[in-house]
């Protein structure tokens, strides 16, 4: 499920509610003094658990985070190689130059338009694979003939591969989320966290709500920071096709410009 800001701020504060809510149940069934008799024990206890708990966290948020500037790299890179063989195929005759920077713009746009939205749910755009297949064709299959087109057919070949390589990593990012095991484990773990801060009998109770609300709330946010980065495609933050674009626009004005009239 897609994680919005709207229901973050809204699961974090049903979460601080119950925190304080548990520990205001968990006072009136334990007695200020059995709660400090037990201070020399809980404290360590206490203390190896929001480790333990901090370091898993850190190094899933840290992952995750990874991940999505990996997921937005690999858009850059596919981008930049389609605009590689848009721009390599100036060095073929007219037709086949033509035939494959019209592939290359109906590929960026194939992307924004059809695949883009299909990404949030995880998955693919089969008219967006065949137009890929297409350009791939076209590259392939091309016969070079003056010693300019050989030069240009061997150059458009590696960045054609660019091209279906970071594709591919780009549907495997799809599936690398965080697994539902990992998540009961983060939930378990938050709140055994929160509940050893009960153990612990303060003075002042409104001090001790305080300092509760404030525990749920950081554990709050580094969950919600960890799900929004999981996903770079599903959310209020995602990797935009900003990169595909831009390569629309470009590949657009250039078409315009290099088209013959008869050819339009």
């Amino acid at each position: 499920m897609p994680v919005t800001y709207s229901m973050s701020v809204l699961l974090t504060i049903a979460t601080v509610l119950a925190s304080v809510g548990g520990l205001l149940l968990f006072r009136r069934f334990l007695a200020a003094e059995t709660l400090k008799e037990n201070h020399e024990v809980a404290d360590p206890y206490s203390q190896f658990v929001g480790m333990l708990f901090a370091v898993l966290l850190g190094f899933m948020v840290a992952d995750a985070m990874q991940r999505f500037g990996a997921a937005r790299q690999m858009v850059e890179q596919e981008a930049s190689s389609v605009g590689n063989v848009f721009r390599l195929a100036d060095g073929f005759a007219d037709e086949p130059r033509i035939k494959i920077q019209k592939l290359c713009l109906k590929y960026v746009s194939s992307v924004i338009d059809d695949e883009w939205a299909l990404l949030s749910v995880h998955k693919t755009s089969i008219p967006t694979w065949m137009t890929y297949k297409e350009l791939w064709k076209a590259c392939v299959r091309y016969e070079p003939v003056t010693p300019r087109e050989c030069d240009a057919h061997q150059a458009i070949l590696p960045h054609m591969a660019d091209v279906g390589t970071y594709r591919r990593l780009r549907v495997d990012a799809l599936h690398n989320g965080l697994p539902t095991v990992l998540w009961w484990i983060l939930g378990v773990g938050g709140v055994a966290t929160i509940i050893f801060t009960y153990f612990f009998n303060v003075k002042h109770l409104r001090l001790q709500i305080v300092m509760v609300s404030i525990v749920s709330l950081v554990i709050c946010l580094n969950v919600f920071l960890l799900a929004t980065y999981d996903d770079p495609f599903t959310g209020d933050m995602t990797v935009g096709p900003g990169a595909f674009e831009m390569q629309r626009e470009l590949f657009r004005a250039e078409l315009e410009h290099k088209l013959p009239s008869d050819m339009e």
